[in-house]
């Protein structure tokens, strides 16, 4: 609102010759009007009855969507499951490892073992704008899933205790800037409608996996002296479906001067029969707040 519709064009038409999108500048500006004004948009003289057609369905039919969106979104919903699992991992390690490596008489350290995740997580949540900035939300999710992996499986093997802390540092290293990535990139995907849903359905999973992670505790808990180790290392399995199904995910928001790519990823969201439909919805997605 309050920006002139010559104004607007001037702009829209900027942004296309930047990024070579000349052919689309009519589209873009129909999109961009759209944007400007989402409630007030069947008054808008430039939208074409398809372009209308295509949003209003977002009101009327607001859970007929694609399935590359809800694809999308059951990938987070699993990402989002991993950070309760390997919460919860420690729970029933507690029982055990302490003992073996000689610590169950020091709670100071091996609380700080326990909360190792969670307070470097807490140091590499800043990191999470730049590092999306740098790779795009899919990256993101990519690498972070690998610090799921590796040190999870890694502290099966530990041999003293601060061979596992320095393998919980490092899964916090992944968890902080992926917790922080799941719910914008289910944000981005989500139409304005039923944004709310879809991203609550985060904190869902995470309590889902907080459930799988202590039904695993209870199912190792009988296995002896090596029970922890399942324990903690179970949690590593969630996140190899996740890094790898990831990139079949469509990605809006990638690294800078990638925007064709953009524009066909939220093509894949919008789903539309019509190209220029399409194009014009996927210009609203992209410049709505």
């Amino acid at each position: 609102m309050g920006i002139s519709k010559d104004n607007l064009r001037s702009q829209v038409n900027a942004f296309c010759r930047e990024y070579g999108f000349q052919d689309k500048e009519d589209i873009f500006f129909r999109g961009a009007l759209a944007a400007q004004n989402p409630v007030e948009y069947e008054d808008i003289l430039e939208l074409t009855d398809d372009d209308k057609y295509w949003l209003r369905r977002e009101v009327t039919n607001r859970w007929h969507l694609p399935k590359a969106l809800y694809y999308t979104i059951a990938l987070c919903s699993l990402g989002s499951a991993i950070q309760g699992w390997d919460n919860t991992g420690a729970n029933g390690a507690n029982l055990s490892f302490p003992k073996e490596f000689g610590i169950e008489n020091n709670g100071w350290l091996v609380g700080v073992i326990n909360s190792g995740p969670t307070l470097f997580g807490l140091l590499s949540a800043w990191a999470a704008d730049p590092v999306n900035n740098l790779l795009g939300r899919r990256g993101t999710v990519f690498v972070t899933g690998l610090f799921c992996i590796f040190p999870v499986l890694a502290q099966a093997f530990t041999q003293n205790w601060w061979g596992l802390m320095i393998c919980r540092l490092f899964m916090g290293l992944g968890m902080g800037i992926k917790i922080s990535t799941i719910p914008v990139f289910s944000a981005e995907v989500a139409p304005a409608s039923i944004r709310g849903g879809l991203v609550t359905s985060f904190q869902l999973w995470v309590s889902f996996g907080m459930f799988v992670g202590y039904c695993v505790n209870l199912i190792f808990y009988r296995v002896g002296k090596l029970a922890w180790r399942f324990q903690l290392a179970s949690a590593f399995a969630p996140a190899i479906p996740v890094v790898i199904f990831v990139w079949f995910c469509p990605g809006k928001s990638m690294p800078p001067r990638r925007e064709h790519e953009k524009l066909t990823a939220v093509s894949r969201i919008a789903s539309m029969a019509d190209e220029e439909a399409t194009v014009s919805r996927v210009v609203s997605v992209l410049l709505s707040p």
